[in-house]
């Protein structure tokens, strides 16, 4: 769970919920203290310092985003998760739309109530990975962002390969990526450091939800569907380069319009998410899925060319076919 050692403030009106994570948080060697309301909690964030915040969202007083917002205004700032109840949050998008702006406000990782100790221990290692990056790219001016993005990327492989499904692909994707950016005349450094890290934020998803297909929680649908925007925040809170935020935030658009988070259409699309886009998606063909299985090679030419001025743009379609009929092993 990576919580040996770290200084952790729990907050919950619901004891039992507030004694059930602090039971496994001193499991793993965690240093707890508990609060019973947000007012509470904003007095225990203001009277010490800490490594990690779990808090309810919604409690007497004070509520978990203003604990949030109080935490991120730290000299030190801690990791933040929020733990939200399932139902909560109104709207049509229920507890998924709090969620996203919770995690849009700088939030680390949330919790759907009732959770499994899993899905804590997910949470609690992705918060503590994020923490550790933004205080190396806090450590001096002097650091720059492409070895802090480099580590990022490290990160996100890491958790990949704890997925059947996902293992190897934001590293297939940035492989391709190199490729394709070379036949497209772009920055071959920036797309390929953009690819490795386009997916981080698939991290806020709990992998149990991403093997569950179309019947995953309403959180988890809103989520995947935001994914490239709080991915983009994240790495420019690293210090990425525009270009490479503008990768990250674009790369599931699509030439025809239909495409997420922006709906942009053609060259709305800046080029390097348009050939990000494009390297995913053939990564993603590349492996399985739990609702399918991975596509012959064959079938992955076919569907870039049915994708041509739709899905993807026109110059990046053939620099792909072009790419791969020329290195057939980009697609093992």
């Amino acid at each position: 769970m990576r919580a040996a050692g770290q200084r952790v403030l729990v907050v919950d009106d619901e004891r039992a919920v507030a004694a059930t994570v602090v039971r496994c948080l001193e499991q793993d060697g965690a240093i707890c203290v508990a609060a019973y309301s947000g007012t509470e909690g904003m007095e225990r964030l203001a009277a010490d310092a800490f490594d990690l915040v779990l808090t309810d969202v919604e409690m007497p007083g004070r509520s978990g985003l203003e604990l949030l917002a109080a935490a991120l205004a730290q000299p030190e700032p801690p990791a933040v998760i929020l733990m939200v109840p399932a139902g909560r949050g109104g709207g049509g998008g229920g507890e998924g739309a709090l969620v996203a702006d919770a995690l849009g406000r700088g939030a680390d990782g949330y919790l759907v109530k009732p959770f499994e100790p899993a899905q804590l221990a997910h949470e609690v290692a992705v918060a503590a990975e994020l923490r550790t990056l933004r205080r190396a790219a806090r450590a001096g001016a002097t650091l720059a962002a492409g070895p802090v993005l480099t580590v990022l990327g490290e990160v996100v492989n890491a958790f990949e390969r704890a997925d059947p499904f996902r293992a190897g692909f934001s590293l297939r994707t940035a492989r391709l990526a190199g490729a394709l950016g070379q036949a497209l005349g772009l920055d071959g450094e920036r797309l390929v450091l953009a690819a490795r890290v386009h997916d981080v934020g698939m991290l806020a998803v709990p992998p149990t939800e991403l093997h569950t297909g179309q019947g995953m929680a309403r959180p988890a649908q809103h989520l995947i569907r935001v994914h490239p925007t709080l991915g983009a925040r994240w790495v420019e809170r690293l210090g990425a380069d525009r270009a490479i935020v503008a990768a990250v935030a674009a790369h599931h658009e699509r030439v025809d319009g239909n495409g997420y988070p922006g709906g942009l259409r053609g060259a709305d699309t800046p080029p390097l998410a348009r050939a990000l886009g494009t390297a995913a998606a053939i990564a993603a063909m590349c492996g399985s899925r739990p609702y399918r299985a991975r596509f012959e090679p064959a079938a992955v030419l076919d569907e870039l060319r049915a994708g041509r001025d739709t899905q993807f743009g026109a110059a990046e379609t053939d620099a792909a076919l072009d790419v791969l009929r020329r290195s057939p092993a980009l697609l093992s």
